[in-house]
């Protein structure tokens, strides 16, 4: 019994030195010479959109850990952020517009003393949001509006669009999210009838801040998808052959946009770009749009085939047989956008996602009505010299 009592006064003086230890160890280290660390001084800052980088000078203490930078954005929302010891600046963003601006600064040492708080003032770059609102166009378009607006600081931004309901209830009909690896934002929003109407436009950014509502009428131009029965392959002398490997051009109409599947045109080995093939959309339409889907398949996706960039041709009359480009007019010079701007061989889930959708490009609204459409590759993801498509639609005003 005396021995089962000696274990156990053993066991309860262990686990108290253990449990003094581990408390310990979550004390600062060294010891606390009890002074706070000195005044941080601004010493200047560089404006940048939303926001100033800093620079600061720290004071001397041979302790000093981190310092510290309070504020509050324009929304409302404080924020506070920490700047090493071994550096002499930081950044603040989130700011809403060009107006002055005020910092909290303190220094913080290893026992967490804080000094004393400085107060130092500054006026951030003008915000990108504020940018984007103030070169925001519309137009009208097929089906809707066109929406064109600057993104030079490349920074994400987000553009809501709101029009009435048929009850005359404002609704949010589109939110679009920018791509930030371009400066000039181009999209559209559609599925409107004809009649003049409002809509109401707002810029916002990451941080919450909303820009004034721009209001303009608009009227849609009529539009229709042109009809996938009606293309048909019409080959040129010089054209390239997609019909290769069991596949054919007139697969780009079948209306298959699944993942993976088996369903495109596909052309052999070429000797150089730029290369080129024809059809016959079975209309002569004023066009407004088109639809592409490259090759869906996630080991594939912008590289392999998958055209990177090319040409859209058209003419509004029977072709030269010969082949040649007498009365062809080039109507869109287009490329293939991958979100993320990750090297050829990575994708994002944002690369895949945009791609299911298929990318859209706009024909200039002074483009002539044509019937036929000839397809100029100049380049593919890889380079490979052969090409795959998945899907090709097209939409506009068929003439009568």
């Amino acid at each position: 019994m005396k021995k089962i009592y000696i274990l156990f006064s053993l066991l309860c003086t262990t686990l108290f030195f253990i449990s003094c230890s581990e408390e310990n160890l979550l004390k600062p280290y060294g010891p606390n010479d009890g002074k706070v660390p000195g005044e941080v001084r601004m010493d200047s800052y560089t404006q940048i959109p939303g926001g100033a980088e800093i620079k600061y000078i720290p004071p001397a203490d041979e302790d000093l850990m981190y310092i510290k930078v309070r504020y509050t954005l324009d929304t409302g929302i404080e924020r506070e952020i920490r700047a090493s010891a071994y550096s002499d600046k930081f950044v603040v963003e989130g700011f809403g517009n060009e107006e002055e601006k005020t910092l909290i600064i303190s220094a913080i040492d290893r026992h967490e003393n804080e000094g004393e708080p400085t107060t130092v003032k500054f006026n951030p770059g003008k915000p990108s949001y504020l940018k984007a609102y103030e070169s925001l166009t519309t137009a009208d378009a097929f089906g809707g509006v066109s929406v064109f607006f600057e993104n030079p600081d490349l920074k994400p931004l987000i553009v809501d669009i709101m029009t009435q309901d048929y009850e005359g209830a404002w609704e949010l009909v589109h939110t679009e999210y920018t791509v930030t690896s371009k400066k000039d934002i181009e999209f559209a929003v559609r599925g409107f009838d004809t009649d003049p109407r409002e809509f109401k436009f707002v810029v916002r950014d990451s941080w919450d801040n909303v820009s004034d509502t721009l209001s303009n009428i608009i009227t849609p131009l009529f539009e229709i998808q042109i009809p996938l029965t009606g293309f048909k392959k019409y080959a040129l002398p010089g054209d390239l052959s997609v019909d290769e490997w069991g596949l054919s051009m007139e697969q780009l109409w079948s209306g298959n946009v699944s993942w993976d599947s088996y369903n495109m045109c596909h052309s052999n080995n070429f000797d150089d770009f730029p290369q080129w093939f024809t059809f016959d959309m079975g209309v002569k339409a004023k066009l407004s749009r088109y639809r592409y889907w490259q090759r869906l398949n996630e080991e594939l996706l912008y590289k392999h085939g998958n055209m990177r960039t090319w040409e859209i041709w058209g003419h509004p009359g029977t072709p030269p047989s010969d082949g040649s480009w007498d009365g062809w007019v080039l109507l869109h010079e287009s490329e293939s956008i991958k979100p993320s701007g990750l090297p050829v061989g990575s994708i994002s889930q944002e690369d895949i996602e945009y791609a299911k959708k298929g990318e859209d490009f706009e024909f200039p609204l002074d483009a002539p009505a044509v019937r036929y459409i000839r397809l100029k590759v100049t380049m593919t993801f890889s380079k490979e010299r052969f090409i795959h498509l998945q899907q090709l639609w097209f939409w506009g005003a068929p003439e009568n």
